[in-house]
C-alpha cells in the first residue's frame, strides 16, 4: 500500500511538473514579445535561461552623484528585466572625494555589495577580494566577451585570468582642453589651433577679463607626464602607474626615474608650468581646484579625460552662465601612429563575499546588448535622446540624460558619439575607438604585483603628494622642488623601479617563450 501510494504521487509530481513546464512556455512567449517591444533584446541565451529565476536585488557600488532622471530610467532598466532576469537594482553612488576609502572599507569589511566599480583592481585583486569571471563570463556573458576585442581582453587579464569586466571605450587616455568659446569670441581671439594659440588665449583672458582664471586643469595627473609626453607623441613617453617620478618612454621596455634619467620633456613641462603660475595664468589655489571650476563659469580653459565638451559640462555651464558656451582643442590628431597598452581605465567586479555572482555577471550581460545599453548611456529614447545614424545619437536640449555607463557597461562597440560635437571631435572620438589604429605597447598585458613593495610605494605615494605635486603644479620652482623630493623619495623610488623593472623583464621573457 505504502509502494503504491508513493507510486501515485510520483505520478502526480510530474503531471504537475508538465503542467508547469507548459504552462512556462506559454508565460515565456508573451513575456519575449512585451519585452520585444519595449526594445529588450530577448535573442540572448542568457535571458532566456533566466526567465524561471527568482527575483534578487543586485548592491552596486558606482562612483560620483546619480545623474537627473536617474530614478526614471532605474526604472525602465527594471521593468525590462522584469520575468526574465528579475533583477532589482539597489545603486550606492558614493562622492568621487570619498569613493576611493569607502570602497575599501566595504570591501576589506566584506559588505554585502555584488557589484563594484573599481578604476584600478590590481591590489584588490591581489588580495583574493574579487571573483575570477573567466567561467562565469564564458557561461553566461556573451555579450560582454563579444563587445570587447580581444587586445582588450587580454590586456587586462591578472595571471592569465580575468578578475574584473574592463569598461572602456578608447584605447588611447583621451584629454581636452575645453575653452569658454563666448570670452574667446568676445575677446576677438580666433579659434584655437595650437598649443602656441591656447597660451597665448590664457594671457589675452589675464589681461582683458581679469574676473575669470584664465587656466584651472584638473589637478596634476592631467597636466604631469601626460602633458610632457603630448610636447612630442612619438617618444612614447607615459608614467609608471601612480608612482611619481617613474616612467616609460620609446617603448623600450625599460622603466626611468626623474633623477637618474630627466628627460627634456618633462623638464620643459615643469618649467613650462611654473611660468604659467608665476605670471597668475594658474589659480593660486592650484594645488586644490579641478575642473569643476570650469563648469561654474570660474575658468576659462581646463582639461577633461574626453574629446570634445561633454553634456554634462555643457548643461551645467549654461546653467551657471547663462550665454556661455563651450569648445575643446586637442593635442591629439587621427593620423598619429600611437602605442596602446589597452588598459581599461574602469572595471566592474564582482567580490568574493557577493552571493548572486551569476546573477550579476547575467546583468552586465544584458546591459551589454544594444537597446538595454542606450537606456543605461542616454536615457530614455525619445525623450531625452534621439538616434542620428550608426554610432552616434542626438541628446535632447530640454530633457538631457548624462549616464553613467563608464560604470558599468562601456564599450566601444555599443557606445554611441554625440552627433552635435564638431566634426574633428567625432572623427576623433572614431579614431581612438578602433583599435587597428594603434599598435600594441610593449607593456600590453602587463601586471605589476605592487605587494613586494608595498611599504615603499606608500611612502613614495606620501612624498608625492607633498614635494612632486606642487612641481607638476608650476607652483614650486622645478629645480628647488625637485632636489627637495629627491633627499625624501629617491631611495623608494629606485626599489620600486627595481621590482618594477624584474618583473616587467620576466614578462617579456615568458612571451618570447
Amino acid at each position: 500500500m505504502k509502494k503504491a501510494m508513493t507510486k501515485k504521487a510520483l505520478l502526480a509530481a510530474a503531471f504537475l511538473l508538465l503542467a508547469g513546464a507548459m504552462a512556462g512556455c506559454s508565460s515565456n512567449q508573451g513575456t519575449g514579445a512585451s519585452n520585444t517591444n519595449s526594445g529588450t533584446n530577448t535573442s540572448s541565451n542568457t535571458d532566456a535561461a533566466a526567465k524561471a529565476l527568482n527575483p534578487v536585488t543586485l548592491k552596486i557600488l558606482f562612483p560620483g552623484d546619480p545623474p537627473a532622471n536617474w530614478n526614471e530610467v532605474k526604472g525602465e532598466l527594471e521593468s525590462r528585466m522584469a520575468g526574465t532576469l528579475n533583477v532589482k537594482l539597489n545603486v550606492v553612488f558614493i562622492p568621487w572625494a570619498d569613493v576611493m576609502q569607502k570602497r575599501q572599507v566595504a570591501l576589506t569589511s566584506a559588505e554585502d555589495y555584488d557589484l563594484i566599480w573599481d578604476n584600478n583592481p590590481v591590489q584588490n585583486i591581489a588580495a583574493g577580494l574579487y571573483e575570477p569571471l573567466d567561467e562565469l563570463i564564458e557561461k553566461h556573458g556573451p555579450d560582454i566577451k563579444g563587445n570587447r576585442s580581444p587586445q582588450l581582453i587580454e590586456a587586462n587579464k591578472v595571471n592569465g585570468k580575468l578578475y574584473a569586466v574592463p569598461l572602456e571605450v578608447n584605447f588611447i587616455r583621451p584629454w581636452t582642453f575645453v575653452i569658454r568659446k563666448d570670452i574667446r569670441e568676445k575677446l576677438g581671439v580666433a579659434p584655437i589651433k595650437s598649443y602656441d594659440d591656447l597660451i597665448k588665449f590664457m594671457y589675452t583672458v589675464k589681461e582683458k577679463a581679469p574676473d575669470i582664471t584664465p587656466f584651472i586643469p584638473n589637478g596634476s595627473e592631467h597636466i604631469g607626464m601626460k602633458m610632457a609626453g603630448m610636447l612630442d607623441p612619438k617618444a612614447n613617453l607615459a608614467p609608471v602607474m601612480n608612482y611619481p617620478g617613474l616612467y616609460t618612454k620609446g617603448n623600450d621596455g625599460k622603466v626611468y626615474n626623474i633623477f637618474d634619467n630627466m628627460d627634456p620633456l618633462i623638464m620643459k613641462n615643469f618649467e613650462q608650468h611654473h611660468k604659467l603660475y608665476k605670471d597668475g595664468i594658474m589659480a593660486k589655489d592650484a594645488l586644490l581646484l579641478k575642473n569643476a571650476e570650469f563648469a561654474k563659469g570660474k575658468a576659462a580653459v581646463s582639461t577633461f579625460n574626453d574629446f570634445g565638451v561633454s553634456l554634462s559640462t555643457r548643461t551645467s555651464l549654461e546653467k551657471s552662465v547663462p550665454g556661455a558656451s563651450a569648445e575643446a582643442f586637442s593635442l591629439y590628431d587621427p593620423n598619429m601612429k600611437l602605442y596602446s597598452t589597452f588598459k581599461a581605465g574602469n572595471f566592474i567586479a564582482v567580490p568574493v563575499v557577493s552571493k548572486n555572482k551569476e546573477r550579476a555577471i547575467q546583468f552586465v550581460n544584458w546591459l551589454n546588448q544594444k537597446d538595454n545599453y542606450d537606456l543605461l548611456a542616454y536615457g530614455i529614447k525619445g525623450k531625452n535622446w534621439e538616434d542620428a545614424g550608426e554610432g552616434l545619437y542626438k541628446p535632447i536640449k530640454e530633457s538631457p540624460y548624462a549616464g553613467i555607463p563608464f560604470a558599468w557597461g562601456w564599450n566601444s562597440k555599443l557606445d554611441r558619439i554625440d552627433a552635435t560635437m564638431a566634426e574633428d571631435v567625432i572623427k576623433l572620438n572614431k579614431w581612438q575607438r578602433d583599435p587597428s589604429n594603434f599598435t600594441a605597447d610593449i607593456l600590453s598585458g602587463f601586471t605589476f604585483d605592487p605587494s613586494p613593495v608595498s611599504n615603499e610605494i606608500a611612502q613614495l605615494s606620501n612624498a608625492g603628494k607633498e614635494l612632486f605635486e606642487p612641481i607638476l603644479m608650476g607652483v614650486q620652482e622645478p629645480n628647488e622642488g625637485l632636489a627637495k623630493f629627491k633627499d625624501k623619495a629617491y631611495e623608494n623610488m629606485k626599489k620600486i623601479q627595481a621590482e618594477y623593472q624584474k618583473q616587467l623583464d620576466q614578462f617579456l621573457a615568458n612571451k618570447k617563450k
